[in-house]
């Protein structure tokens, strides 16, 4: 597990150091640096000229990983040698999920993981196991109660799409353009702890964006639970929100709060007060 993560120039994260949970949950108002935190986590050979704090390019970007058993690992841009952190460090898995991509017909053969918009769910769930695909579409039809099963049809050559029938007549199957976008966004997070091989960090732009509000103490639940022990082994958890109604579900302890400074805009991190009753409210008061 990540303990800690320091930026230093990194966009608008000029000085930040960051510590990480189980399950870590970042809020702030649009701009305050969580996408930047999100897309800092993941490992990268080069970086852009718009990932340098002001377009400065003459200014070093550091990225720093400290790791629960005290390893640390620095990695500097521009790079001045090679190192093996690709192959040993933490594999992260970034996910902006979109619900026109979930929609779409996926490959036939089996990916190594959801892709970070989810254009590739009928491909992931249709290389499931049998055990594996009985538990995802019984959580499913737990949580929407009129979709009875769901299925893949091959649609060409190399292609298949995912099917949903109805509860009340079997007979009848609905493409993904015709259920609500959250049925499509809870069977993607219902196959993510059956992904092979699993990441060891899992980050999550907004996933509240698409899901009813009753739905979201069962979404935080399902990744509280993958961040503690998932099928294979915990997988560290990274939110990113906005919403108070998801953070009616998560623990002050989960939470970090993004804001800009007033006077150079370099983004600051702090937590909640664990002692006081509205942190939730004032968490998203400049949402």
């Amino acid at each position: 597990m990540i303990r800690a993560v320091r930026f230093e120039n990194f966009r608008c994260l000029r000085d930040v150091e960051l510590t990480l949970a189980p399950l870590t949950v970042l809020v702030g108002p649009s701009g305050a640096g969580k996408t930047s935190v999100l897309e800092g986590l993941q490992y990268r050979m080069s970086c852009d000229p718009s990932d340098y704090w002001r377009l400065d390019m003459t200014r070093q970007v550091s990225l720093q990983w400290t790791f629960e058993n005290g390893q640390v690992v620095r990695r500097s841009f521009p790079l001045e040698e090679l190192d093996s952190w690709a192959v040993n460090g933490h594999a992260v898995q970034g996910l902006a999920l979109e619900v026109g991509a979930l929609r779409s017909d996926g490959p036939l053969w089996r990916p190594p993981g959801l892709s970070p918009n989810g254009d590739n769910l009928a491909s992931v769930f249709g290389s499931l196991g049998p055990t594996q695909r009985e538990a995802v579409v019984a959580q499913l039809c737990r949580l929407v109660p009129h979709i009875g099963d769901v299925g893949v049809h091959q649609t060409g050559p190399s292609s298949q799409q995912l099917r949903f029938r109805d509860r009340w007549q079997p007979t009848l199957w609905f493409t993904p353009w015709q259920v609500a976008s959250s049925v499509l966004l809870l069977l993607a997070f219902l196959v993510l702890p059956y992904q092979l091989p699993m990441p060891d960090v899992l980050t999550l732009d907004e996933p509240e964006r698409g899901l009813p509000p009753r739905i979201l103490g069962e979404l935080v639940g399902m990744l509280r639970r993958l961040s503690l022990g998932g099928p294979v082994r915990p997988v560290q958890i990274i939110i990113a929100t906005h919403s108070l109604e998801l953070l009616e579900h998560v623990q002050a302890e989960e939470v970090r709060l993004l804001s800009r400074s007033p006077e150079d805009g370099s983004v600051r991190v702090s937590t909640p007060m664990l002692d006081a009753q509205d942190w939730r409210i004032r968490a998203t008061a400049s949402s």
